[in-house]
Formats: structure tokens, sequence, C-alpha cells
């Protein structure tokens, strides 16, 4: 039993001034998270981190939202606050920023290849181009109708943006990042929130894992945990970008920005979305009995989950934790991913015994494999607790 006063503490006779547990309130134990399946490590790759990052916003003429570039990159390089809190863990040093504003349209279709070769061109030839050393992240801002295809995908369909690296030379790299201009997806995000919320996804992403496709750094999460990857992928904007709360304006930012997976909050079971995530954090986490095989970025990989056959039936326990006091009981909701996010019949069939609970309760979660779906079925469970949010992703597989 806590105790919450000191006479309720010494047996309940006498003066507690003369029980000998003065002090006993400040001893007391600081609240703890219940135990609970642990949250995703993302995983050090073998590349290198950008110790002195360098933005260059490349933006083009006629772009009604140029001025809305420039007051991003000048923003984000100022905000050392929100940089920090975002990259620093992962070894990234102070951002810096330039603008370039090309004398140009940019034009209505490009691949990605295109856009290597605007760049070798730009590097190579036009001297008032900034030049890239180790530390550059060109940054190109595409107004609309610009549609950038990569990798089988169009922009603002398969992909709201992405970065990358090229080699320029047998010694260099270049590191660029792609910000299409996509429309928002409410009313209520301007098209400037959108892209900066992009812009800043990022820009995140290109300071830890510079070089993606010749040397991946910190682009995946542990074996444990490869079922969060699976929706948006396991980079550190990834984990975070599909989630209520996600995009937000801090004190120094005209627009919109993301927040972004924190392994050090995460280990310590806080809102792993950093920064100012909330301030008291819950969740419910499902048990993970077996070991399974699930499809990530179009390859198997072991991880654990459920294993279930078609038509099989498995209940769970899910264990529900805050990292404090929450102001009550919160309401779990579990969604099949399969019909909820990309339409037709649902693969999987979940429900509670009990759909509210707190820090400490345990939920039995009941699912039924109603189909088989190629690399796995995901379900979400969602706990709301007044404007709050928070999401736990888990897998079920036949193998």
């Amino acid at each position: 039993m806590l105790c919450v006063a000191a006479a309720a503490c010494d047996g309940g006779g006498g003066d507690p001034a003369d029980s000998g547990d003065a002090g006993i309130i400040d001893e007391l134990p600081a609240f703890q998270p219940a135990a609970h399946t642990a949250l995703p490590q993302v995983v050090q790759g073998n590349g290198a981190v950008l110790a002195a990052p360098k933005l260059v916003a490349i933006s083009f003429q006629n772009d009604t939202l140029q001025a809305s570039v420039d007051t991003f990159a000048t923003q984000i390089a100022a905000n050392t606050a929100y940089w920090s809190a975002t990259t620093s863990e992962y070894g990234v040093g102070p951002l810096t920023a330039v603008t370039y504003h090309a004398a140009e349209d940019a034009v209505a279709t490009l691949t990605d290849a295109d856009v290597q070769a605007w760049l070798t061109n730009k590097i190579q030839n036009d001297t008032t181009f900034p030049k890239p050393d180790a530390n550059t992240i060109y940054t190109l801002f595409y107004p609309k109708p610009t549609a950038v295809t990569s990798g089988g995908g169009t922009s603002c369909f398969e992909f709201q943006g992405y970065h990358d690296a090229y080699p320029l030379s047998a010694s260099s790299n270049v590191v660029y990042a792609i910000v299409p201009r996509c429309d928002p997806p409410v009313t209520s995000i301007t098209l400037a929130d959108e892209m900066t919320a992009e812009a800043s996804h990022e820009v995140i992403e290109a300071a830890i894992d510079p070089l993606p496709g010749l040397k991946p750094n910190y682009i995946t999460v542990d074996a444990d945990s490869h079922a969060w990857e699976m929706l948006a992928g396991g980079e550190v904007g990834d984990l975070c970008a599909g989630f209520p709360g996600a995009f937000y304006k801090p004190t120094g930012f005209d627009n919109l920005v993301q927040r972004t997976w924190s392994n050090q909050a995460a280990a310590a079971s806080h809102d792993p979305c950093q920064p100012n995530g909330a301030s008291a954090y819950f969740n419910s986490a499902p048990a993970l009995p077996d070991t399974i095989t699930v499809a990530v970025s179009g390859k198997l990989v072991k991880t654990k989950g459920i294993k279930l056959a078609v038509g099989a039936t498995t209940t769970i326990e899910v264990d529900l934790f805050s990292d404090a006091p929450t102001t009550g009981p919160w309401k779990l909701t579990a969604i099949d991913v399969t019909s909820a996010f990309f339409g037709g019949a649902p693969a999987l069939s979940i429900s509670f015994d009990n759909d509210t609970g707190q820090n400490g309760d345990k939920i039995n979660l009941t699912i039924k494999y109603l189909k088989a779906v190629s690399g796995g079925a995901l379900y979400w469970l969602q706990s709301d607790l007044g404007s709050v949010t928070t999401v736990w992703l888990g897998a079920v597989s036949t193998n």
C-alpha cells in the first residue's frame, strides 16, 4: 500500500512526529510504468551521421511558396532546441542553412535520375550554386504541378518525399532530399504546413542516415519490433509520421514540423516521438508470444508477433502502462490495418474483453485471422485519453 501521510504509515496510533517516520513521504518510490513489451529501438547501421549538417534549400522561380521555403530553412537552423532534440542522441551536430533560388521553372515531370543529373550539372557548371562537402544536404522543394517518380512510385501518391545519395566521384557523394508539393490531408493544414512538415522529416532523416542506399544507418528497428516499420518504414521520421500528434508548430516556427523517434525516450517508456511528447505518456502493449515471418521493404524477416492459421483464433494479454499518473483510464480501440488503411475486406477480427484501463491493468485481446495477407497482417492498438492518442502496432502471420 502506498503511504500518503505519516499518520497512515505508523500503524494508526500515536503522534506522527514521535513515530520515527518523519520524511517517509520523501522516501516513497517514484511512479513506475507497469511491465510491458519494450518499445522499438532504431538500430545503428554501418554508415555515418552528419557531424555538422548544412541544409541547402533549393526553390524554383514562380514558386508561390518560395518565401516559406526560405523561412523554414532559417527557422530549422535557428531553432537549436528542436534540432538537438530530434538528432543529437544519434550523434548529429548543429545545423546550418543557406537558400538557393533556381533561375528557372521546375519541370512538370522528372525521374530520380533527372534530379541527380540536375544537381550534378549545377555543382559542376553553376558558379553561384553552393558546392557540396561531406555535410551538405541539398533539399529540393518542387512546386505544383511537378511530379517526381522514384522506385516505381510517384510523388504525392506512393510517397510524400524521400532522401537519398549518389556518388559524385570516387571520393565524394551528393546527399539530397525531395520535398514535393502535396495537398494537405485535412483543410485545417495549409499547403505550406504540409511542405515544411515533410521537409523536417526528410532533413532530419538525411542527417542521421545520409547514405541510405550506400551505407545505411538507423534505417531499421530491432529484430523484435519489425511490425512497427511495416506500415511506413523504420527510420526515425517514418516511425512517428503516421501517429496522431506527430506534426506540430513549436515556438520559433511559422509552420508545422515533425516529432521523430527517440531511442532514449522509448527505452525509458516515455513518449518516443519527440520533442515535447505527451507529458504523461500512456500506451497499451500486446504480448508477443511467437516468432513470425513478415515482409519489410520487400524482404522477409523474423520478428515477434502472433503466429496463427487462417480461420484460427487466439487471445493474448495487453499490458497497459504510463510513465506518470494519468487523469483516469484510457479507451482502447483495435483496428485492422488492411481494411482501414488499404481498403477491401478485413484480414483480422479483433476484440477486447474490456476496452478501458490504466497503468498496471491487463486486458485480453482476441484475434481471428480472417484471410491471409502476404507478408503478414497488421493491427493498430489505439489508446485515447482526452486529446492525447497513442498507438501500438503488431503483426499476425501464418509462419
